[in-house]
């Protein structure tokens, strides 16, 4: 069971509102699914990365001082110095996956989160109830339990032993957002049936030829696509034009390893 709640054909898990679109159930199969995958790369493109994104799995892990008492095993006498809590320490080398035991209720997630799709703790799905998102990026554990830090990074999501959190990255788009996107994807049909279209001539060019999914500043100047009620939410959202979301790092900060959900193993 999933704890995102929606209808999509594409990796997004929003369905977009093509109400601007008349005709838009009478197009092709194929066709409105590649005007939707070109709605939401230029959304991601144009908003920094907050919308558009697929889902994602992190490995949530806490930071590690020396070896602890999970299951670690020595492979040599050497010495390894590493940064913990901002400060220096010289712990003996040892094979593990650089988590440490602690008690951990609650877990940061990093960036912005749109939703969280499901969360698996042993290879097994954690029910919605058993958890809640605070201040859009903190996951509270909320069933009495602690959630797992020390887990073997080397087995898939599904398999004894891991902790993951499938999610979506960015913002969840409202009314307005959803229809701004459905805005762009009628646009792009036009474009592709060689129809008169809103979109800046380099896009439509680049549509027709069926290849590119991806956008630059030349194919839609100073981000703006030129289209009002597009432009407008965009800027609602992203008023500073960032190209990517911003992110603060420490030298000390171990974070978990996350790729496309797409990639693992269902």
């Amino acid at each position: 069971m999933s704890c995102v709640d929606c209808d999509y054909d594409t990796c997004v898990p929003w369905e977009l509102n093509t109400g601007c679109c008349p005709d838009w159930d009478s197009l092709h199969f194929d066709l409105r699914n590649q005007a939707v995958e070109l709605a939401w790369s230029a959304m991601k493109f144009l908003s920094g990365g907050l919308l558009g994104n697929c889902p994602v799995s992190l490995r949530p892990c806490a930071p590690a001082r020396g070896c602890g008492s999970c299951s670690s095993v020595f492979t040599d006498t050497a010495w390894m110095p590493h940064i913990y809590g901002g400060e220096w320490y010289n712990s003996p080398r040892c094979f593990d996956s650089g988590c440490s035991c602690e008690f951990v209720a609650d877990v940061v997630l990093p960036g912005k989160v749109a939703a969280i799709d499901k969360v698996l703790v042993d290879g097994f799905v954690l029910p919605c109830e058993s958890y809640r998102l605070d201040n859009g990026n903190r996951l509270v554990r909320t069933d009495g339990f602690s959630w797992p830090s020390c887990q073997n990074m080397h087995v898939s999501d599904w398999d004894l032993g891991s902790f993951a959190v499938h999610y979506v990255p960015g913002v969840k788009p409202n009314a307005a957002g959803l229809w701004a996107a459905g805005v762009l994807a009628c646009e792009f049909a036009k474009a592709c049936n060689g129809g008169k279209c809103r979109l800046p001539s380099s896009v439509t060019s680049v549509v027709r030829q069926g290849v590119s999914m991806e956008f630059d500043n030349s194919m839609f100047a100073n981000g703006q696509t030129g289209i009002r009620e597009v432009d407008a939410y965009l800027l609602s959202i992203n008023p500073n034009k960032l190209k990517v979301p911003p992110r603060v790092w420490s030298p000390d900060q171990r974070e978990g390893r996350f790729v496309p959900v797409t990639e693992l193993p269902q």
